[in-house]
Protein backbone atom coordinates (compact mmCIF):
# COMPACT_ATOMS: atom_id res chain seq x y z
CA UNK A 1 0.00 0.00 0.00
CA UNK A 2 2.58 2.34 0.83
CA UNK A 3 4.47 2.54 -2.43
CA UNK A 4 2.58 4.91 -3.95
CA UNK A 5 1.64 7.05 -1.13
CA UNK A 6 4.32 10.38 -2.09
CA UNK A 7 2.39 10.04 -5.64
CA UNK A 8 -0.95 9.57 -4.00
CA UNK A 9 -1.30 12.65 -1.84
CA UNK A 10 -0.23 14.77 -4.32
CA UNK A 11 -3.41 14.57 -5.83
CA UNK A 12 -5.55 13.15 -3.01
CA UNK A 13 -7.46 16.02 -2.32
CA UNK A 14 -7.76 19.13 0.01
CA UNK A 15 -8.73 16.91 3.39
CA UNK A 16 -4.67 15.78 2.36
CA UNK A 17 -3.05 18.56 1.53
CA UNK A 18 -1.58 19.27 5.36
CA UNK A 19 -0.16 15.95 4.72
CA UNK A 20 1.43 16.16 1.72
CA UNK A 21 2.94 19.47 1.86
CA UNK A 22 6.64 18.34 3.65
CA UNK A 23 8.17 15.36 3.02
CA UNK A 24 11.02 14.71 5.38
CA UNK A 25 14.16 12.98 4.45
CA UNK A 26 15.80 11.42 7.64
CA UNK A 27 19.51 10.48 8.27
CA UNK A 28 18.99 7.77 10.61
CA UNK A 29 15.71 5.42 11.05
CA UNK A 30 13.29 5.54 13.56
CA UNK A 31 12.64 2.12 16.00
CA UNK A 32 9.51 2.07 16.18
CA UNK A 33 7.39 2.98 13.03
CA UNK A 34 4.03 4.60 13.67
CA UNK A 35 1.95 2.02 12.27
CA UNK A 36 -1.71 3.94 13.73
CA UNK A 37 -0.35 6.74 11.58
CA UNK A 38 -0.09 4.19 8.79
CA UNK A 39 -3.40 3.02 9.21
CA UNK A 40 -5.00 6.50 9.49
CA UNK A 41 -3.28 7.84 6.07
CA UNK A 42 -4.56 4.91 4.31
CA UNK A 43 -8.51 5.03 6.05
CA UNK A 44 -8.14 8.45 4.83
CA UNK A 45 -7.48 7.40 1.08
CA UNK A 46 -9.31 4.24 0.81
CA UNK A 47 -12.38 5.64 -1.28
CA UNK A 48 -9.86 7.78 -3.84
CA UNK A 49 -6.69 4.99 -3.10
CA UNK A 50 -8.03 2.66 -6.66
CA UNK A 51 -8.67 5.38 -9.23
CA UNK A 52 -5.41 7.10 -7.87
CA UNK A 53 -3.54 3.73 -8.72
CA UNK A 54 -5.38 2.67 -11.35
CA UNK A 55 -4.97 5.62 -13.27
CA UNK A 56 -0.82 5.14 -14.01
CA UNK A 57 -0.79 2.58 -16.95
CA UNK A 58 3.06 1.34 -15.40
CA UNK A 59 1.03 0.39 -12.05
CA UNK A 60 -1.41 -1.79 -13.96
CA UNK A 61 1.11 -3.68 -15.98
CA UNK A 62 3.30 -3.69 -12.53
CA UNK A 63 0.04 -6.01 -10.74
CA UNK A 64 -0.71 -7.89 -13.83
CA UNK A 65 2.98 -9.02 -13.79
CA UNK A 66 2.74 -9.61 -9.93
CA UNK A 67 -0.65 -12.24 -10.99
CA UNK A 68 1.20 -13.71 -13.50
CA UNK A 69 3.97 -14.49 -10.88
CA UNK A 70 1.68 -15.51 -8.56
CA UNK A 71 0.20 -18.19 -10.81
CA UNK A 72 3.02 -19.42 -12.16
CA UNK A 73 4.30 -20.25 -7.94
CA UNK A 74 1.11 -21.08 -6.37
CA UNK A 75 -0.66 -24.26 -7.33
CA UNK A 76 -4.43 -23.95 -8.12
CA UNK A 77 -6.70 -24.37 -5.41
CA UNK A 78 -4.50 -23.36 -2.62
CA UNK A 79 -5.10 -21.11 0.31
CA UNK A 80 -3.86 -17.49 -0.05
CA UNK A 81 -2.62 -15.04 2.74
CA UNK A 82 -2.85 -11.50 1.25
CA UNK A 83 -0.87 -9.23 3.65
CA UNK A 84 -1.92 -5.92 3.33
CA UNK A 85 -4.73 -6.81 1.00
CA UNK A 86 -5.58 -3.04 0.58
CA UNK A 87 -9.01 -2.39 -1.26
CA UNK A 88 -9.38 -5.99 -2.59
CA UNK A 89 -8.21 -5.86 -6.28
CA UNK A 90 -5.76 -8.43 -6.07
CA UNK A 91 -7.62 -10.66 -3.66
CA UNK A 92 -11.20 -9.99 -5.93
CA UNK A 93 -8.24 -11.55 -8.84
CA UNK A 94 -7.06 -14.64 -6.70
CA UNK A 95 -10.57 -15.61 -5.87
CA UNK A 96 -11.66 -15.58 -9.12
CA UNK A 97 -8.34 -17.66 -10.37
CA UNK A 98 -9.93 -20.69 -7.56
CA UNK A 99 -7.95 -19.28 -4.94
CA UNK A 100 -9.31 -19.16 -1.41
CA UNK A 101 -8.04 -15.65 0.04
CA UNK A 102 -7.70 -14.68 3.26
CA UNK A 103 -6.86 -11.00 3.29
CA UNK A 104 -5.60 -8.90 5.88
CA UNK A 105 -4.54 -5.15 6.66
CA UNK A 106 -4.00 -2.67 8.97
CA UNK A 107 -6.43 -0.10 7.60
CA UNK A 108 -10.02 -0.69 7.88
CA UNK A 109 -11.14 1.65 5.80
CA UNK A 110 -9.30 -0.17 3.12
CA UNK A 111 -10.50 -3.50 4.21
CA UNK A 112 -14.11 -2.01 3.98
CA UNK A 113 -13.28 -1.41 0.61
CA UNK A 114 -12.48 -4.93 -0.01
CA UNK A 115 -15.98 -5.77 1.86
CA UNK A 116 -17.76 -3.85 -0.67
CA UNK A 117 -15.72 -5.15 -3.78
CA UNK A 118 -15.75 -8.74 -2.62
CA UNK A 119 -18.97 -9.21 -0.95
CA UNK A 120 -20.41 -12.76 -3.39
CA UNK A 121 -16.66 -13.96 -2.61
CA UNK A 122 -17.27 -12.90 1.51
CA UNK A 123 -20.70 -14.19 1.68
CA UNK A 124 -19.13 -17.72 -0.13
CA UNK A 125 -16.30 -18.20 1.99
CA UNK A 126 -13.64 -17.63 -0.83
CA UNK A 127 -12.60 -14.20 0.70
CA UNK A 128 -12.19 -14.17 4.32
CA UNK A 129 -10.86 -10.68 5.72
CA UNK A 130 -9.63 -8.87 8.87
CA UNK A 131 -8.09 -5.54 10.34
CA UNK A 132 -6.30 -5.09 13.30
CA UNK A 133 -2.91 -3.24 14.24
CA UNK A 134 -0.10 -4.65 12.50
CA UNK A 135 1.60 -4.91 15.66
CA UNK A 136 -0.56 -7.42 16.99
CA UNK A 137 0.34 -9.67 13.84
CA UNK A 138 -0.04 -12.78 13.67
CA UNK A 139 -1.37 -13.27 16.67
CA UNK A 140 -4.60 -11.56 16.16
CA UNK A 141 -5.52 -13.50 12.91
CA UNK A 142 -8.70 -15.12 13.45
CA UNK A 143 -8.87 -19.04 13.35
CA UNK A 144 -8.52 -19.40 9.43
CA UNK A 145 -6.82 -21.84 7.43
CA UNK A 146 -3.16 -22.37 7.25
CA UNK A 147 -2.08 -20.71 4.00
CA UNK A 148 0.44 -22.43 1.06
CA UNK A 149 1.50 -19.14 -0.10
CA UNK A 150 1.79 -15.67 1.30
CA UNK A 151 1.55 -12.53 -1.21
CA UNK A 152 1.78 -9.06 -0.43
CA UNK A 153 2.16 -6.40 -3.48
CA UNK A 154 2.68 -3.12 -3.77
CA UNK A 155 5.43 -2.16 -1.55
CA UNK A 156 3.51 -3.11 2.07
CA UNK A 157 6.66 -4.19 3.10
CA UNK A 158 8.03 -0.88 2.75
CA UNK A 159 5.99 0.67 5.30
CA UNK A 160 7.79 -2.54 7.92
CA UNK A 161 10.86 -1.65 9.59
CA UNK A 162 11.51 -4.83 11.29
CA UNK A 163 11.41 -7.57 8.45
CA UNK A 164 12.67 -10.23 10.25
CA UNK A 165 10.36 -10.34 12.45
CA UNK A 166 7.51 -10.44 9.97
CA UNK A 167 9.68 -12.97 7.72
CA UNK A 168 9.55 -15.58 11.10
CA UNK A 169 6.18 -14.92 11.14
CA UNK A 170 5.50 -15.71 7.55
CA UNK A 171 7.80 -19.01 8.30
CA UNK A 172 5.39 -20.06 10.86
CA UNK A 173 2.58 -19.39 8.92
CA UNK A 174 3.38 -21.38 5.94
CA UNK A 175 4.16 -25.43 5.68
CA UNK A 176 7.97 -26.26 4.17
CA UNK A 177 7.97 -25.51 0.13
CA UNK A 178 4.99 -22.82 1.40
CA UNK A 179 5.54 -18.82 -0.90
CA UNK A 180 6.09 -15.56 -0.11
CA UNK A 181 5.83 -13.12 -3.22
CA UNK A 182 6.71 -9.89 -2.33
CA UNK A 183 6.57 -6.36 -4.35
CA UNK A 184 9.21 -3.92 -2.34
CA UNK A 185 10.35 -0.29 -3.58
CA UNK A 186 13.70 -0.95 -5.16
CA UNK A 187 16.17 0.57 -3.44
CA UNK A 188 18.25 1.95 -6.33
CA UNK A 189 15.87 3.15 -8.61
CA UNK A 190 16.72 6.61 -10.07
CA UNK A 191 14.37 8.70 -7.89
CA UNK A 192 15.55 7.05 -5.10
CA UNK A 193 19.22 7.74 -5.84
CA UNK A 194 18.74 10.82 -6.15
CA UNK A 195 17.34 11.68 -2.93
CA UNK A 196 19.88 13.38 -0.74
CA UNK A 197 18.77 10.91 1.78
CA UNK A 198 19.66 8.07 -0.24
CA UNK A 199 23.34 9.23 -0.14
CA UNK A 200 23.44 10.22 3.41
CA UNK A 201 22.12 6.90 4.65
CA UNK A 202 24.64 4.97 2.42
CA UNK A 203 27.52 4.65 5.15
CA UNK A 204 25.66 4.14 8.08
CA UNK A 205 22.90 1.91 6.46
CA UNK A 206 24.47 0.20 3.37
CA UNK A 207 22.40 -2.43 3.25
CA UNK A 208 19.34 -0.85 4.24
CA UNK A 209 16.22 -0.44 5.88
CA UNK A 210 16.54 3.50 4.95
CA UNK A 211 13.70 6.08 6.07
CA UNK A 212 13.42 7.69 3.06
CA UNK A 213 10.02 9.46 3.81
CA UNK A 214 8.19 9.87 7.43
CA UNK A 215 5.35 11.69 6.32
CA UNK A 216 2.39 11.03 5.13
CA UNK A 217 3.92 7.47 6.37
CA UNK A 218 6.83 5.47 7.09
CA UNK A 219 8.56 4.31 4.34
CA UNK A 220 11.53 2.07 4.40
CA UNK A 221 14.42 1.11 1.36
CA UNK A 222 15.09 -2.92 1.72
CA UNK A 223 18.02 -3.86 -0.22
CA UNK A 224 17.67 -7.29 -1.43
CA UNK A 225 20.92 -8.87 0.32
CA UNK A 226 19.49 -7.86 3.80
CA UNK A 227 16.18 -9.13 2.75
CA UNK A 228 17.83 -12.46 2.29
CA UNK A 229 19.79 -12.05 5.67
CA UNK A 230 15.95 -11.45 7.53
CA UNK A 231 14.70 -14.36 5.53
CA UNK A 232 17.02 -17.26 7.34
CA UNK A 233 14.16 -19.96 6.60
CA UNK A 234 13.43 -18.90 2.91
CA UNK A 235 14.95 -19.58 -0.64
CA UNK A 236 15.00 -16.25 -3.30
CA UNK A 237 13.79 -18.35 -6.12
CA UNK A 238 13.05 -15.20 -8.55
CA UNK A 239 13.19 -11.73 -8.79
CA UNK A 240 11.70 -9.24 -11.72
CA UNK A 241 11.97 -5.68 -11.56
CA UNK A 242 8.58 -3.43 -12.45
CA UNK A 243 8.21 -0.30 -13.58
CA UNK A 244 7.64 0.84 -17.38
CA UNK A 245 8.62 -2.37 -18.40
CA UNK A 246 9.15 -5.90 -16.30
CA UNK A 247 11.80 -8.35 -16.23
CA UNK A 248 11.89 -11.73 -14.09
CA UNK A 249 14.88 -13.51 -13.60
CA UNK A 250 13.84 -16.81 -12.32
CA UNK A 251 13.34 -20.64 -12.86
CA UNK A 252 11.06 -19.63 -15.09
CA UNK A 253 12.43 -16.86 -17.78
CA UNK A 254 9.60 -14.53 -18.96
CA UNK A 255 9.40 -10.85 -19.97
CA UNK A 256 6.63 -8.26 -20.39
CA UNK A 257 6.56 -5.76 -22.45
CA UNK A 258 10.56 -5.93 -22.40
CA UNK A 259 13.20 -5.66 -25.44
CA UNK A 260 16.57 -4.45 -26.74
CA UNK A 261 20.38 -5.01 -25.62
CA UNK A 262 19.56 -2.68 -22.74
CA UNK A 263 17.38 -5.71 -21.37
CA UNK A 264 20.64 -8.15 -21.36
CA UNK A 265 22.62 -5.55 -18.66
CA UNK A 266 22.36 -4.93 -15.27
CA UNK A 267 20.98 -1.41 -16.00
CA UNK A 268 17.59 -2.72 -16.14
CA UNK A 269 17.88 -2.74 -12.37
CA UNK A 270 17.35 0.79 -12.14
CA UNK A 271 14.51 1.01 -14.17
CA UNK A 272 12.30 -0.85 -12.82
CA UNK A 273 9.80 1.48 -9.67
CA UNK A 274 9.45 -1.92 -8.25
CA UNK A 275 10.89 -5.66 -7.29
CA UNK A 276 9.14 -8.56 -7.08
CA UNK A 277 10.72 -11.35 -4.72
CA UNK A 278 9.26 -14.88 -4.60
CA UNK A 279 11.06 -17.24 -1.73
CA UNK A 280 10.41 -20.69 -1.03
CA UNK A 281 10.17 -21.90 2.68
CA UNK A 282 12.94 -24.51 3.62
Amino acid sequence: MSAECKNLVKSAGAALTQRSAVIRYEARPVLTPDYAQNAAFHDALAKQYDSRLESNRYNRLARTAFHDIVAAHVAPGSTLLDFGCGTGIDALHYARQGFRVLAYDNSAGMVGQLERRCAAEIASGQVQSCAFDYGRFPASLPAWPAPQAIVANFAVLNSIRDVAALFASFSRLLPPAGVVIVSVLNPIHWSKVRMSAWWTNALPHPRGPRLIARQPCETYLHFVPALRQAAPDFELVGRANAGAQVRFDGRDSRRWNAGGLLWATPAYKLLGHFVFLVWRRR
